[in-house]
């Protein structure tokens, strides 16, 4: 792995994290974005990117699905639970139509095609910043209907009244906040709520959003805020009346 200087960027100098386990193509991409400014930190399997996506600082990360070991939208999800505030880029070479719409099920913010002309990734890794660094001034209270969710101090009310949620009702609320609308992959939750990906009992999340839905839905057995992706997971519709 090959790293350059990691101290926090100024406002026009960003770290990004490349995993590509194809040499040539990772190099390429790491030369492209050092000539227009950017530090890059090079990996070529999720098991390298893990050894310092804990303790180094980047910006954006740049991930290839097919990689030897733990697979890139593994590591994506992962990411996205130790990192919610990164953008993630997922690069592949499936194009169909089909791998784009699971692709962005992990919790990623674009899906590149290989070949991916690298002028147009450098402008769409620097929208990504961009929209990244606007986003992310702080929105401590969300609502939806009659829902009031306060992030920072961890409270919800429903209706004006205080609603009691456990951490893991919670923490799957916030995630699904998170995502804006789009399905989350009941997986995805595992990792970001319970730190891994996978249970011996596989309902283990759908018992947690029936109890999410009993204190936030006026109608837990037809919700209209936590709603089910068939054969994905769950996402949270804002907008329901």
């Amino acid at each position: 792995m090959s790293q350059d200087n990691l101290h926090r960027p100024t406002e026009r100098d960003y770290t990004l994290l490349i995993i590509e386990d194809d040499e040539r193509m990772r190099r390429s991409y790491a030369d492209y974005f050092r000539h227009h400014g950017h530090r890059v930190i090079e990996a070529g399997s999720a098991e390298e990117a893990a050894e310092v996506a804990d303790i180094s600082h980047f910006d954006l990360a740049i991930v290839d699905w097919s990689l030897p070991g733990t697979d890139g939208v593994a590591f994506c999800t992962r990411l996205r639970a130790q990192r919610p505030d990164v953008p993630i880029v997922l690069l592949t070479g499936r194009a169909d139509l089909d791998s784009q719409l699971e692709g962005y099920t992990y919790g990623v913010d674009d899906y590149w095609t290989k070949p991916f002309p690298l002028s147009l990734a450098l402008v769409k890794v620097q929208a990504l910043l961009r929209r990244h660094n606007h986003e992310s001034i702080p929105n401590d209270r969300i609502s939806f209907g009659d829902v009031v969710v306060d992030l920072h101090t961890r409270t919800v009310q429903r209706d004006g009244q205080h609603i009691e949620l456990s951490d893991k009702e919670f923490g799957i609320l916030r995630a699904l906040l998170a995502e804006k609308g789009a399905p989350v992959r009941r997986q995805a939750l595992l990792a970001r709520v319970w730190g891994y990906e996978s249970l011996p009992v596989t309902r283990t999340v759908d018992n947690y959003i029936v109890a999410l839905r009993r204190k936030i839905e006026d109608d837990p057995a037809h919700p209209k805020y936590v709603l089910t992706v068939n054969g994905i997971g769950y996402r949270l519709h804002r907008d329901a009346k």
